[in-house]
């Protein structure tokens, strides 16, 4: 099957594959950076911003992607990675240390990959058939998720040490991945030549539709509130678990520092979902797939609880079983941006029990707002068989 994809999707899916690597094996781990140069609480407000712009990045990305071009996207995109990833290392060099500079260049390949995302993803549509889409669909899942896993243990255990090293690496992939894109891509969609600018008041008009749905906003805040528990990992608690493991403790003969318990823990979550998803899935076939969401959302809110109320590997690894079986147990429909990265400038006001009943909270929340989607859903379904 796989030989018989468009060459632009095997290209698209091992671009991938290096890009996520790179990304996974730095970026998590640069919200500890930045809560050790600037302290957690600017830390926080430079992520937030850093979520932010790189989300309307990847709302222009979009329109630009369907004006200009996949591949001229791709390749611009790439180019400024480059740059940026470099920027990033000279910054953190043997001859030039500037935390400020490192988050410049940081938001700046932070707003390019926001702007290049809908163009990879929309080369999987264009050159992709109903036929194989799924395998294909399933053959990227898979590599992104081993790239998350090798991305975390390498991020892990040289993170600390050897971080120009990683930004080195990490240029010098983004511009394989660019002369690969620019020799061997073919792009196949062909933009319609339009002379309306593009505006910003345009697209929010556009979404500012969509979410005079009411249910949709509902469903869409219960789906925030469970899914930015996720990137607790890469915010409160990777600044947590740095702070707790001054100490480096011992796994299996592995001595560990918090730096490498987050790419454990990262990495041990990724292992699962890749294990076991299909079997979850067929486990919970015969159960109602409302109590089967419910369960899902508190095994996630109670499983990243879990990881702050003890400072024992064995409890944080079971903690992260327990959240990796909620993830599965659900359908992570939607992708959590803000909620997320704010948590890191409450690292300094809100201690790690009372953070731990905030997660419990956001499940419990999300839980009663999943409730009235469902209600709203049957309401509207009884009425349509009252019309029929």
């Amino acid at each position: 099957m796989f030989h018989s994809l468009h060459p632009n999707l095997k290209i698209r899916i091992s671009i991938n594959f290096i890009q996520k690597l790179t990304q996974t094996a730095i970026f998590p781990f640069m919200t500890i950076y930045f809560a050790q140069q600037f302290g957690v609480t600017l830390a926080g407000v430079l992520i937030v911003t850093t979520t932010v712009l790189s989300f309307i990045g990847s709302l222009y990305g979009g329109a630009w992607a369907d004006r200009y071009g996949r591949k001229r996207v791709l390749v611009s995109g790439e180019r400024l990675g480059f740059l940026s990833l470099g920027g990033m290392a000279i910054c953190n060099s043997t001859f030039l240390s500037d935390p400020t500079l490192t988050f410049v260049f940081f938001l700046m390949n932070n707003i390019v990959n926001g702007i290049v995302t809908p163009a990879n993803e929309a080369i999987l549509i264009d050159d992709s058939t109903t036929d194989n889409r799924k395998f294909l669909y399933a053959l990227s899942y898979w590599t992104l998720n081993i790239s998350i896993v090798v991305g975390s243990i390498v991020g892990g255990f040289l993170f600390q040490a050897h971080l120009f090293d990683l930004l080195i690496g990490a240029a010098l992939a983004s511009l394989a991945c660019m002369l690969m894109i620019r020799m061997r891509l073919n792009d196949t969609y062909r933009p319609k030549p339009s002379t309306t600018p593009l505006s910003w008041r345009g697209l929010c008009h556009g979404y500012a539709i969509v979410f005079r749905d009411r249910l949709f906003t509902i469903y869409l805040i219960a789906g925030v509130l469970t899914l930015s528990l996720e990137l607790q990992l890469t915010h409160y608690l990777a600044i947590h678990f740095v702070d707790t493991f001054t100490t480096p403790q011992s796994l299996f003969g592995v001595s560990l520092d918090g730096t490498m318990l987050l790419g454990v823990l990262r990495s041990e979550n990724t292992v699962l979902v890749l294990l076991f998803s299909f079997l979850v899935l067929k486990w919970t076939k015969p159960f109602n797939e409302r109590s089967v969401l419910y369960t899902g959302v508190v095994l996630f809110s109670g499983g990243f609880a879990l990881l702050l109320v003890s400072g024992s590997v064995v409890v944080m690894l079971i903690g992260t079983l327990v959240f990796t079986l909620g993830e599965l147990l659900y359908v992570p429909i939607h992708q959590a941006l803000l909620i997320g990265a704010v948590s890191v400038s409450l690292y300094g006001l809100i201690p790690p029990l009372l953070m731990a009943v905030v997660y419990i909270t956001f499940g419990a929340t999300a839980i009663w707002l999943y409730q009235k989607v469902y209600r709203s859903l049957f309401v509207q379904s009884m009425e349509s068989e009252q019309v029929g």
